[in-house]
């Protein structure tokens, strides 16, 4: 909806089929991320009752992406991983990918003026995106910056 808010949110714990690759364009992004999606889904199908696709970057190292797709709990092999409970605060975006860096900066000045720790870890949690739609604005991405 328009005039979304900054929340703050629980994730739930959710195993995951999780690649990293390096990738500075939103094309090679998007590419990774449809890869590494049919991948987990060809090997270990996967859990709709989570978020079901998403990448994870840090401030720190922005370039190194971490591709994830949420798998059956009971999954277990090569690039599957457990990924705990997390505090975080969210915002949801509607608009074109190249967007995104400014809805991060808001989640920190966020962060800040509400005494808020960030570990420095971002996740983008893909809605609705090329698969649904070709115009941009009608993207929705769930921005979350992870609370120490």
């Amino acid at each position: 909806k328009k005039g979304d808010v900054i929340q703050e949110i629980t994730i739930e714990p959710q195993t995951i089929y999780c690649r990293v690759y390096n990738a500075t364009s939103i094309a090679d992004k998007t590419n990774l991320l449809r890869d590494t999606a049919l991948e987990a889904m060809r090997l270990y199908g996967t859990d709709t009752t989570k978020r079901m696709y998403f990448t994870e970057y840090s401030v720190n190292n922005p370039q190194e992406i971490f591709y994830c797709v949420a798998v059956p709990p009971k999954s277990k092999g090569e690039y599957i991983s457990n990924v705990p409970k997390l505090r975080a605060i969210s915002f949801f975006h509607h608009g074109a990918y190249e967007e995104i860096h400014e809805i991060r900066k808001r989640l920190i000045i966020y962060a800040e003026e509400n005494n808020l720790t960030l570990t420095g870890v971002f996740r983008n949690i893909y809605l609705e995106g090329p698969p649904q739609h070709k115009d941009k604005s009608k993207f929705i991405t769930q921005i979350i910056a992870i609370i120490e």
